[in-house]
């Protein structure tokens, strides 16, 4: 009996022994997988709850695996595996493409270039923008928080163009850029060229952006395709980028893919510069204009008169020469003054009335009342200053109306001028928009066009139109000089700058761009000179331009014989004439042709010196001109604005974060 219980118990201890044997192996082999697991996740999926250092972002990327596919016209058919583990709430990530690229390569070259972007997919709900040179792809739900772990897939092709080295093409792309804000594990990638390659120049760079280091980089060739992953995490600033030196050719057909509205904005220029021309010759080219002999004016005009007629539109120094013009009239008498200005005694003038106006024009009139307002008898430059402003406006706006002009320039002409200024701001946009749109940031569109068309808009009124400004002898004065210099700076400043922040920069990026504006530039000003020639004179315009011109030419050229014989026959002619002669430009000529000349001073003149000419002729010019510079200056309130392998380190010639794409992104 005893023998048996002992056989039995054997065989138990037998039994127990093989079951806590198989016990023991079950237990060991599933934490050697689990090992396994742990190991591997190690290096591919290290998630926050395995990895202290993630719990400190809002975000993780777990996973990043980037399949590139290199065509042999350079376009890469990139398809982006990212795995995002959130920490807290977030509606999912997005994504930053650049646009264009500055290469730096290792033996201290470098390149610009821009790029395009097509056929971008998603498998979630996703949104396309450009920011800052740019491409943006938004994925998540605005309506839609997530947490955890969640795998976006993108898919884009991203057309190089051609080859910037001359002896040499290169693959030389951010596999991943250093513009991630979070850190980047479990990093895997495969790159398949499209025909054969020398290995020996293969080459990786990873780590902090511009370092050579790919000793963490390990990759397989196997034919025409790379297969590696990145032994650790890369965080924020860090990239990793391959470099492949390849024989020139090996890229065909490669180049971006023009729009062919691109081409036809640049066309369009010329054609609106054709149109323009063809307009001028029709309608602007004036008939041929026969000087006549003149020793006066036209009948019937008084010098402002006579300064539209001769230049189109008349301006305050034409309504200034009235001075002059109505003292010969007997309606005032100009004296002159001492002012006392500061430490020192200038001379100026008081204007007396004489008598009230019994004319019948009424420019004349107006600027007699305006001259002595509240029933004053006299004035002088300082009761004039921030005053006689509103009578100058008045007269000037009657003077150059629509009715006015429509005599002496063709009205079908005129109003040609509407289509040319159209024409000018359709090509500013078209030679403007397209580089901002494929190069830059579209929505800096209404400031990069508003604020240098604004800007040289001013600059080229300041350079091109007659303006109200005095000129003495064709020469313009110095208030004349300060505006128009206080236009250009302000004009280039309001314009310029913005434009060599915003334009410039993309322009020299692409000669394409580049070209095409210069010649839509080149149009636009042909354009402003055919606005500025486009006004044909009707024939009663031309006629009256021929007799002034005439008399004009009789001013500066009169010899001292016929300018005696005028001054026997008429004792006034000299003043009568002076008037003419500011607005016609040859004040100075004309006053020195009598300084030899015996006169006796008009009736309208006081001064307390003895009279010669030349000293009158003096004091006259400084009354014009500071007479103009007061009659035109109002209160600043009412001027109406202001103002290699895996272990050599070879890297192939490239830098982390130094070729072209890789980007960056974000979650939101």
């Amino acid at each position: 009996m005893r023998l048996i219980i002992q056989g039995t118990m054997k065989k138990w201890l037998i039994k127990i022994s093989y079951l806590f044997i198989f016990v023991l192996s079950i237990f060991f082999t599933v934490q050697l997988r689990v090992y396994a697991d742990i190991e591997k996740k190690d290096v591919t999926t290290k998630i926050p709850s395995e990895m202290e250092e993630y719990k400190s972002y809002e975000y993780v990327i777990d996973q990043y695996d980037i399949n590139v596919i290199v065509k042999e016209n350079n376009i890469l058919d990139v398809t982006e595996t990212i795995t995002a583990y959130f920490n807290v709430p977030k509606h999912g990530i997005f994504r930053t493409i650049p646009l264009k690229n500055k290469i730096d390569r290792l033996d201290g070259s470098s390149s610009n270039n821009r790029v395009q972007i097509s056929n971008v997919s998603v498998d979630n709900e996703y949104s396309l923008s450009k920011e800052n040179g740019n491409y943006k792809i938004k994925i998540g739900s605005g309506s839609q928080t997530l947490t955890g772990k969640h795998t976006y897939v993108i898919k884009y092709s991203y057309n190089l163009g051609k080859d910037p080295l001359k002896d040499v093409d290169e693959l030389y792309y951010n596999i991943i850029g250093s513009e991630w804000d979070t850190v980047i594990g479990g990093i895997s990638f495969t790159v398949t060229m499209p025909k054969e390659f020398d290995q020996s120049k293969l080459g990786f760079a990873a780590g902090a952006k511009g370092t050579a280091d790919s000793t963490k980089v390990n990759f397989n060739i196997n034919e025409k395709v790379i297969t590696g992953t990145y032994d650790g995490i890369l965080r924020k600033g860090q990239a990793l980028t391959i470099r492949c030196e390849l024989p020139e050719g090996y890229f065909v057909d490669a180049g971006l893919v023009i729009n062919p509205f691109y081409y036809i904005a640049y066309i369009i220029p010329i054609l609106f510069l054709g149109i323009a021309f063809g307009l001028w010759y029709k309608f602007g080219r004036d008939d041929k204009i026969v000087e006549t002999v003149e020793f006066y004016p036209p009948s019937g005009f008084n010098s402002l008169e006579v300064g539209f007629l001769y230049k189109g539109v008349a301006n305050s120094q034409d309504v200034t020469s009235l001075l002059v013009y109505l003292a010969n009239l007997g309606y005032i008498k100009i004296t002159e003054i001492e002012e006392k200005v500061l430490f020192s005694k200038n001379k100026g003038f008081k204007i007396t009335k004489l008598k009230e106006y019994d004319g019948n024009k009424d420019n004349e009139r107006i600027f007699l009342d305006g001259l002595f307002k509240k029933n004053a008898d006299s004035v002088t430059s300082n009761d004039l200053y921030n005053s006689f402003y509103t009578t100058m406006n008045e007269i000037l706006f009657k003077v150059n109306n629509k009715e006015n002009k429509n005599k002496i320039f063709e009205k079908s002409a005129s109003s040609k001028k509407v289509w040319l200024v159209l024409m000018i701001i359709a090509t500013y946009c078209l030679i403007t928009i397209p580089p901002i749109w494929d190069l830059g940031d579209p929505s800096m569109l209404p400031i990069a066009i508003l604020f240098p068309g604004i800007g040289f808009t001013v600059l080229m009124v300041m350079l091109f139109s007659n303006m109200k400004s005095v000129y003495v002898n064709g020469v313009a004065t110095t208030s004349t000089i300060i505006v128009k210099l206080f236009g250009v700076i302000w004009g280039l400043a309001f314009g310029g700058i913005p434009w060599s922040i915003f334009i410039l920069p993309l322009l020299i990026q692409d000669s394409f761009y580049l070209l095409g504006y210069i010649i839509g530039i080149g149009c636009i000003l042909g354009i402003i000179l055919c606005i500025i020639y486009l006004p044909k004179r009707t024939p009663y315009g031309n006629e009256m331009l021929g007799k002034i011109k005439g008399f004009k030419n009789f001013l500066e050229t009169a010899e001292k014989e016929k300018l005696e014989a005028m001054v026997m026959q008429d004792p006034s002619y000299f003043y009568n004439i002076l008037p003419f002669t500011y607005v016609l430009g040859v004040s100075d000529k004309w006053i020195k042709k009598f300084e030899t000349i015996t006169m006796q001073a008009p009736d309208w003149y006081d001064s307390s010196t003895s009279f010669n000419v030349i000293a009158f002729g003096t004091f006259i010019n400084s009354t014009i001109n500071s007479a103009q510079n007061a009659m035109s200056s109002s209160p600043a309130s009412s001027s109406g604005g202001s103002s290699g392998g895996p272990s050599g380190g070879f890297s192939g010639g490239g830098i982390s974060g130094g070729g072209s794409g890789g980007g960056g992104g974000g979650s939101w």
